[in-house]
């Protein structure tokens, strides 16, 4: 009986020992996430972009990733960020590569499919310690071209960032109008194969108890984000509110349905209070300033050059004819109750002293 045990136990040892000592020349893990590059809704002319991460379990030392694109139809439409031959450095697990698909305008409608291959080998090419047989993966590729119009997209994050108070000149009205904004930074996910953005987003502004509404304000004029990307897109609200804490009801609009609302809290303060953190206004004031000061300047050139004052002044004493009129006749009305007042106190001391003779 134990010589039967010992007679099956070392073969079983054996091999578990090559197993452990021989683990040193080919790694432990290779794999990749997600394993495709698929998308079904991609229009001529579109951009995508997929993430891939390429993940080890094991990572003792630098290797070297091998990309090869099996796709002859659309070889060229792939391009990978790091190239077809990149490090996989030491000690990180896991490494971010991104496939980006350039679809030609002239693309035919249809389906392409392929493979790609991530073939990882010891950056040396020694066959020392480290992965000395290459280890690899299939990446599988399914891409529709189509000219069906799909058009949605996602919030994935809103804010409305603290901001100040402007500063001088800044405030004057003809200013702040356009300058004091409250702004709601929307990151949105373009899930269509078309431009698209929010039909709208509102702002409702309470008060820090937000018990009192104080202001209310729209705005559908916001920039679209490319087919199948993610970017922030912002809206913009005038407001006359003052330094203080305040609470911003967002609304997100898809045509005319609400697809997302947030409550978020939000700071107005003084002139240079932030300091660094204050979204600058960048050259938009001067412009302005710009925009204002040319006005002025051409309303100044044609009053002289084509003699407009003359036109102006006829007009202004067209507009105040009917002024002159009616000054004439209140003073006519003074004038004639002026009289009239007088009569009266003639007539009333007239009767005072015939009353005195009288007596």
């Amino acid at each position: 009986m134990v010589e039967k045990f010992f007679k099956h136990f070392f073969p079983f040892l054996i091999s578990i020992l090559f197993f452990f000592g021989s683990a040193n020349t080919a790694s432990a893990g290779f794999g990749i996430s997600p394993p495709y590059l698929k998308n079904q809704q991609l229009a001529p002319g579109s951009k995508y972009v997929q993430n891939i991460m390429l993940l080890r379990s094991e990572a003792e030392e630098e290797l070297k990733a091998t990309v090869k694109i099996n796709a002859p139809d659309i070889a060229s439409w792939i391009t990978i960020d790091k190239g077809t031959e990149f490090i996989l450095p030491k000690g990180e697990y896991q490494v971010p590569m991104a496939l980006t698909v350039n679809v030609p305008k002239d693309a035919e409608l249809g389906s392409y499919k392929g493979n790609i291959n991530i073939k990882i080998s010891s950056a040396g090419g020694s066959a020392g310690s480290g992965v000395s047989i290459a280890l690899g993966a299939r990446l599988d590729v399914d891409l529709v071209v189509t000219n069906v119009v799909y058009s949605d997209f996602i919030v994935r994050m809103a804010s409305i960032p603290d901001f100040e108070m402007l500063g001088w000149p800044w405030r004057w009205n003809i200013f702040s109008h356009f300058l004091h904004r409250a702004r709601v930074v929307l990151n949105i996910e373009n899930l269509g194969n078309v431009k698209t953005a929010p039909s709208k987003v509102t702002l409702d502004i309470f008060d820090i108890t937000r018990n009192r509404l104080l202001e209310s304000a729209t705005d559908s004029r916001l920039k679209e984000i490319e087919p199948f990307a993610t970017a922030e897109t912002t809206a913009y609200f005038p407001t006359k509110l003052g330094v203080g804490q305040y609470w911003g009801r967002v609304k997100v609009y898809k045509s005319s349905t609400i697809i997302n609302s947030y409550d978020i809290a939000f700071t107005i303060a003084s002139p240079g209070e932030l300091g660094g953190n204050n979204p600058s206004l960048g050259y938009y004031p001067w412009l302005l300033l710009a925009i204002y000061a040319l006005l002025a300047l051409l309303i100044a050139v044609s009053i002289i050059r084509f003699r407009l004052w003359r036109v102006s002044l006829k007009g202004l004493l067209l507009l105040l004819a009917p002024l002159g009129y009616i000054l004439k006749k209140i003073g006519s009305l003074l004038r004639l109750g002026n009289i009239n007042f007088w009569r009266w106190v003639a007539k009333k001391t007239s009767k005072y002293n015939d009353d005195n003779r009288n007596q």
